[in-house]
């Protein structure tokens, strides 16, 4: 199994308004790794308070892309756990508390930023998130969320990977159930993709997508197309229903051998 996949991360117009970094980033790869494809995705949405979130958010990002591939070179995917996560987290916020101190910056609060991340094999899938936006997965001709969004201490706050208790209040799951499609996103996006009534993802927003991906002809990432959700994300149907950043990210499960894979990324 392996996949093909869209993905496009764009400045809100409240930053553009400002003059302000993008906060959100995203990493996705497919590793080939023992004869096993793996299709991996980080996205996070630094803290619109937080005055350097957009290192944080990139950097968090690279870190667990780097972590899972180092992982699964010399374990299974069924050996991630939540306490290996744990760690994780411990190690991306060891590197925080250091670029406070050699920037001077006034904490590492200043560096606050969610994470959505997600492994998918062909037997075994992990799920993580601290924080607010969704991972949608395929129920028959249905989606549904991994999570639910979280919301923080106070009203329209939600939680952080730089939190002191992250390692109590991050979310975890693992399953051994197919997932032929998968899609995952920032908060920016929520007032179209999200059916907050019955607290669900808005299924007929994100069909387009998955039938754009599923007719591809070659697997992997799909350049051209991604630039055309960019173009989507970026357009005035889209900015009249929100300003914030806006990440998004689309893949859809194709049959193709993983020898295959390992070709085309030589």
């Amino acid at each position: 199994m392996n996949w093909k996949y869209i993905s496009s991360s764009v400045k809100g117009t409240s930053h553009e308004a400002t003059n302000t970094p993008k906060q959100d980033n995203y990493k996705a790869c497919i590793f080939t790794i023992k004869g096993n494809n793996y299709l991996v995705c980080a996205v996070a949405d630094g803290a619109g308070s937080a005055k350097h979130s957009d290192i944080s958010s990139n950097f968090i990002c690279k870190l667990f892309l780097r972590k899972t591939k180092l992982w699964l070179e010399n374990n299974s995917i069924q050996t991630i756990t939540r306490e290996v996560i744990i760690e994780w987290f411990k190690y991306f916020q060891k590197v925080m508390f250091r670029t406070v101190a050699l920037y001077k910056l006034d904490s590492i609060r200043d560096l606050a930023t969610t994470l959505l991340f997600s492994i998918i094999s062909e037997k075994h899938n992990v799920f993580v998130q601290i924080g607010d936006g969704i991972i949608t997965t395929n129920k028959e001709n249905d989606m549904e969320c991994i999570f639910i969004p979280q919301n923080g201490e106070f009203l329209n706050t939600t939680n952080f990977a730089t939190q002191d208790n992250v390692k109590d209040i991050f979310m975890f799951k693992t399953t051994n159930e197919p997932v032929n499609k998968i899609a995952m996103h920032t908060d920016g996006i929520e007032q179209i993709a999200f059916d907050f009534a019955n607290q669900k993802p808005f299924t007929p927003f994100f069909t387009p997508f998955f039938n754009a991906v599923e007719k591809l002809e070659d697997f992997g990432y799909s350049e051209k197309l991604s630039k055309q959700l960019e173009m989507f994300l970026q357009s005035d149907r889209v900015n009249k229903k929100t300003d914030d950043d806006k990440t998004l990210f689309i893949a859809v499960a194709c049959g193709i051998s993983s020898s295959e894979v390992e070709q085309a990324n030589e």
